[in-house]
């Protein structure tokens, strides 16, 4: 009685042939990557190049954009600490550049409230700042109020 081969049992080979039947067919292992593979793995890595390079992009672009508005407020807070410092506020505006391209505007304005500050010696006035700089092609712009109570001057 002769006993057949069954091609489903796993003898020294992961297909379920015979390593002689393997070795004698038209059909070879080989190993490697054939050129679709490359190609399609050349795309991924070129399209996550893509996307590196364009966070980076982005995160320089905010950066000068924040250190644009940081460097704006620094200003703005000392134009506010000189305009504050003074002893006497007169109603109007006045302005002028600071720093390299900033321009400033300070408008002050008087706020009577006829019920509560008629019997007082003090003058409530509001203060306001407005900064404008150069952010890339445009112009940005911050303000900035506040209100001062200072003592009735004697006229």
């Amino acid at each position: 009685m002769k006993t057949r081969r069954s091609p489903f049992v796993v003898r020294g080979s992961r297909f379920g042939l015979w390593k002689s039947e393997i070795q004698n067919s038209k059909f070879k292992i080989q190993n490697g990557f054939t050129l679709l593979e490359v190609v399609v793995a050349m795309a991924i890595v070129g399209l996550g190049v893509v996307a590196l390079l364009e966070i980076f992009s982005l995160g320089l672009r905010l950066e000068t954009r924040s250190s644009a508005r940081t460097e704006a407020a620094v200003y703005m807070r000392q134009v506010m600490d000189e305009v504050l410092a003074r002893r006497a506020l007169s109603e109007g505006s006045e302005g002028g550049p600071i720093g390299r391209n900033h321009r400033w505007q300070v408008e002050v304005r008087s706020l009577r409230d006829e019920t509560q500050l008629a019997q007082s010696n003090w003058d409530l006035n509001e203060v306001t700042l407005t900064m404008r700089y150069a952010d890339g092609r445009s112009e940005k712009q911050l303000e900035m109020k506040t209100l001062r109570i200072l003592k009735k001057t004697k006229q």
